[in-house]
């Protein structure tokens, strides 16, 4: 069992997001892949039945110079396209819900409760009773968070042409991933309103823990890009090695297909491992969240205190 609430440096924020995986990584992310799983399958069906054809003819392009192709296909299919497009946005919705609130909520429980075999269901009910805390949340992200940070990037990219700007713009984004992190966690593990856990999210990350809090951000994103990136350069390597030794053969246009399909799969397998891999940040940035909380911490064992005496009586 790990224990949530302590004082961590670098070293441990970095070896407990790792270990948090050895610990709880099976039941973690049976859960997260049932309730992501199944929006995913049914996004991709959607975006097959629904852009099929179009997909179709960018692979194979305006055939016989047909210069109004899409433009025919687009005014045909305009009100399946639009139902389409519906669709997709309200299952990027989901899907954003999920893939951001999963993570904060399996820790809120699994620290207030030590139970290692959380169910689905357990999580379901946790994000719809949080859903109203997501909604201040984007809100809070878009129309206050993300100005403040678009000014900060304008301004580090006025002063690239000097070395602070550069320097300004490496820390930057970890600053902003940490704050808006530590904002959905307040959010969720506090009665504390937007504007107060949007403070609370400042508060944190320029607290003392300020350079041990980026480090370890920098760390996991580059962890996550190391991986991905060699999960989508090795298939690459293997084709162009084949393609180089079929070239000038009869088998060019099969292979010009082959390309084109492996580029497709090797995308969207790019896009999984790339929101499997995110919950590295999102649990990393839950154990500094729980680094600089000693007063929840009081909570919660009052709360545990609470609780056993309700179970015995």
């Amino acid at each position: 069992m790990m224990e949530f609430y302590k004082k961590r440096d670098f070293g441990s924020l970095i070896g407990d997001s790792l270990n948090f995986f050895k610990i709880y990584g099976k039941n973690y992310f049976k859960n997260y892949l049932a309730l992501n799983g199944a929006v995913v399958i049914l996004f991709v069906i959607v975006v097959v039945i629904g852009y099929g054809d179009i997909i179709k003819q960018m692979m194979g392009g305006n055939v016989n110079g047909d210069a109004y192709l899409f433009e025919r296909y687009f005014s045909q299919n305009s009100t399946m396209l639009m139902i389409t497009s519906l669709g997709v946005l309200v299952l990027l919705v989901l899907l954003s819900v999920i893939s951001y609130s999963f993570p904060v909520l399996y820790l809120k429980r699994l620290s207030e409760t030590g139970n290692q075999h959380i169910t689905a269901s357990e999580m379901i009910s946790d994000i719809k009773s949080n859903l109203m805390n997501f909604l201040k949340f984007f809100l809070g992200a878009t129309f206050i968070l993300l100005p403040i940070f678009v000014v900060g990037f304008l301004i580090s990219s006025f002063l690239m042409v000097i070395l602070i700007g550069f320097l300004l713009m490496i820390f930057l984004l970890p600053i902003m991933v940490n704050i808006v992190n530590f904002t959905l966690f307040n959010l969720y593990h506090t009665d504390d309103g937007l504007f107060r856990s949007i403070s609370k999210g400042f508060n944190i990350q320029f607290s003392k823990g300020f350079w041990k809090y980026i480090g370890s951000t920098l760390v996991m994103y580059l962890i996550i890009q190391v991986v991905t990136s060699a999960l989508i350069i090795i298939p690459f390597i293997l084709l162009y090695i084949k393609i180089f030794t079929t070239a000038g053969t009869s088998a060019d246009v099969a292979m010009n297909s082959a390309v084109t399909f492996v580029f497709a799969v090797v995308y969207i397998f790019a896009i999984f491992c790339s929101l499997i891999l995110s919950n590295l940040i999102y649990i990393n940035a839950g154990l500094m969240y729980y680094d600089s909380r000693y007063d929840l911490q009081r909570e919660v064992t009052f709360s545990e205190i609470d609780s056993i005496g309700q179970y015995e009586e």
